[in-house]
Order: C-alpha cells, then sequence, then structure tokens
C-alpha cells in the first residue's frame, strides 16, 4: 500500500477508517428531509449525462459520479460527505411552485427560472455558456419556449453568472430587451476574484476541490455546495440596474421582488429576493444545505461569520416568518414555514457560535494551528 499521494487513490489507513466509523455513528443519518426535499417537484432529467463545451472538450459529466448511487458506506469517504454528495445527485429540472422552476445538477450551482408576463427570469446563470444553455434548453423543451428578460446575479462569485451569455445575447441588453440585475459593488468583486487574481485562484481552486483527481471513493466525490465546476466558456454582461441601497423593490416582468443587499458576509458582494406575493425568499447563498465555508483555500475574501449570522436574524424576521418556500443558488428548496424558520435558526446560529467560540478559544491560548482540533460545532 502506497505511503504518500497516489493520483489514482489509494485505499484509507486504519486510523482513517476509525475516524470515519466514529462520525458514523455519531451524526443524524436517520433525518431524512433532505432527501424528500431533493426529489420533490422532479419534472425531467435530460437523456444525456455529458455536455460537450463549444471548444470540443467534456464541459460538465455527471455520469462519473453515478457509483455514489450504488448504496454502499464506503469506508475512504467522510460519511457526512458521501450523504452530501449523494444528495447533489439531483439532475434535471424541477418545479419549486408554479411559476417557480429550478435546472439542478448542471453546474456548481442551480439556475432559477421565474415565470414572468412575457419570459423568464433567470437567477444565477452558472459558470459555463455551455451548461446554462443547456439548461434553457431542458426548460424549453418541456415549459414551452419564452424569452429570457432579466438576470439577476445573486453575488460576486463566478459560478453564479459566468454562463450568462448562454441564454443572454449582449445585444438584446444594449437595446433595453433584457435587464442584468446585480448587488451594489458587484462589478469590483466580480473583475478583482476571476480577472485580476484568476489564474492564481483557479490554480489554487484545483488544490481546494481536488478537482483533477479521478472521480472514484478514492479522488473526487463532490465539493458539498455540488459536484463540480463546469469546464466551458465563461463570460460576463455588465449589470444594467444595480441595487445600490440596502433594500430596494422592483417590479420585473409583472414580478414584485424585494431586494436585499447583504455584503461581506458569503460574498463581499450579495443580494436575497423576496417574492411578497408568491411567499418565496431567496436566499442566494447566505443560507444552503450546508455549513458553508469561512475561508476558501483558493484565496477568496474571509467571510465575516458574525454578520453572516446577523443577516439571516434579519431574513428570519423580515421573510422567514412568512416565507411558506425558501429557495437558493445551490442544493434544493424547503417548504412550509415551520421548516424554513427552523434552517434559518439553525443556519443562523451556526454561525454565529463559530465566530463566538473561535474567538473565545482564542483567547483561552488555543492557537491559530490547533484550534480547529478544538471547536466543535453546537449538537
Amino acid at each position: 500500500q502506497p505511503e504518500h499521494f497516489h493520483p489514482k487513490g489509494k485505499p484509507p489507513s486504519k486510523h482513517t477508517i476509525a475516524v470515519l466509523e466514529q462520525a458514523r455513528k455519531t451524526l443524524p443519518f436517520s433525518d431524512a428531509r433532505d432527501f424528500e426535499e431533493q426529489k420533490k417537484g422532479f419534472i425531467a432529467a435530460p437523456k444525456f449525462k455529458k455536455i460537450m463545451a463549444d471548444a470540443g472538450n467534456v464541459a460538465w459529466d455527471m455520469e462519473r459520479y453515478e457509483w455514489l448511487l450504488e448504496g454502499e458506506n464506503f469506508a475512504s469517504i467522510h460519511p457526512s460527505l458521501q450523504r452530501q454528495s449523494k444528495l447533489n445527485m439531483n439532475y434535471g429540472l424541477y418545479e419549486v411552485i408554479p411559476g417557480f422552476y429550478q435546472v439542478r445538477g448542471f453546474d456548481l450551482a442551480n439556475i432559477t427560472f421565474v415565470k414572468g408576463e412575457t419570459g423568464w427570469i433567470v437567477f444565477d446563470p452558472l459558470t459555463a455558456a455551455e451548461t446554462a444553455r443547456a439548461a434553457k434548453e431542458l426548460v424549453d423543451e418541456h415549459l414551452g419556449e419564452r424569452p429570457v428578460v432579466a438576470v439577476v446575479y445573486s453575488h460576486s462569485h463566478v459560478d453564479h453568472w459566468g454562463g450568462v451569455r448562454g441564454i443572454v445575447d449582449e445585444a438584446d441588453v444594449r437595446a433595453g430587451k433584457v435587464q442584468i440585475i446585480a448587488p451594489r459593488d458587484f462589478m469590483e468583486y466580480a473583475v478583482s476574484e476571476n480577472v485580476y487574481a484568476g489564474n492564481a485562484m483557479n490554480r489554487r481552486l484545483f488544490y481546494q476541490y481536488g478537482v483533477l483527481l479521478p472521480a472514484s471513493p478514492y479522488g473526487h466525490a463532490g465539493q458539498g455546495l455540488g459536484k463540480n465546476v463546469a469546464a466551458g466558456n465563461l463570460g460576463l454582461i455588465a449589470p444594467t440596474r444595480v441595487i445600490e441601497k440596502d433594500i430596494e423593490v422592483l417590479t420585473v416582468d409583472g414580478v414584485k421582488m424585494e431586494f436585499k443587499n447583504t455584503p461581506g458576509a458569503e460574498a463581499p458582494a450579495q443580494i436575497q429576493t423576496w417574492f411578497p406575493e408568491s411567499k418565496v425568499y431567496w436566499t442566494g447563498e447566505d443560507v444552503t444545505g450546508v455549513f458553508h465555508n469561512i475561508y476558501t483555500l483558493r484565496g477568496a475574501l474571509v467571510r465575516d461569520a458574525l454578520r453572516w449570522s446577523k443577516y439571516i436574524n434579519e431574513a428570519l424576521y423580515r421573510y422567514g416568518k412568512q416565507a411558506e418556500v425558501m429557495i437558493a443558488s445551490h442544493h434544493w428548496p424547503r417548504w412550509g414555514n415551520e421548516r424554513v424558520q427552523e434552517v434559518l435558526r439553525g443556519q443562523r446560529d451556526l454561525y454565529a457560535n463559530i465566530n463566538n467560540q473561535v474567538l473565545h478559544l482564542a483567547n483561552q491560548g488555543v492557537t491559530i494551528n490547533q484550534i480547529h482540533n478544538v471547536y466543535e460545532t453546537p449538537k
């Protein structure tokens, strides 16, 4: 058995097996609500599992992860990661409620389609033009062809805007036929992260996610937020409407939306959206189906966990008290007000706790190289 890194993976050590077995015994795997929510509203999956890039390479491949569905508990994968990776095998078109649809499993993020009077309002058009285009074609096939009349970038990370040119012609944006809506300071942070530091960030992303490893029980199983990042054409169309105030209300193609800026938390520039007529709360990436990282190995700006928890608390009392559905740019929706509030309260408390407890441990003398072994998430 090799003792060091091997590109095709290697069996886990006895120590790793023991640690993962202990995790399997202590985590609440009996709670299967995520699996029920993950498959709810399924309409159809495409016949293909691969999406080709315009350059001829494979932009997206779900087929290489199908071993995750075999039902085996792999001794080489942390059970929580394996569970999350299975949940992220959702692939296809889903109805959230009438008028709200998502295509999942075509990229790291979801692409969301909200039905307006004349066309679609699209939230977060993925990383690559090819995957965004394929998602729109799936929507056209099953819901009928409608034009895209507006695009909303929830935040400045590339997996939420890089595919915009796959669904929108920039000439239509310039002609005023399509609006591009984004949070305050979006262009500054989108450019600084993906252009000025783009090469370095992308190089470190390979280390962070292990994306060059083969997909296998000894290699790449998923990235928590989704399966992987699409390898296609990345592009950007500048916003035509920036949400400058903390809260702004717009009506786009007959759909009333309240936008709330939440900068300096999950992303340096981000907006959440409330649909008062449908009681749908779009969290952007501030509330998803994971305990999100605070620091990324690729070098994105460190997240302010305390500010993050405060934003979630504000959303709980502004939207969560009346929301019947909560959707996000990753994972699956939550239905019912009780479930929405449960998730919001839990996520709020997680981010507040990691801020408070890490400060407490630091003040107790725990060093930066020890603190991750001492901190424990609340039960």
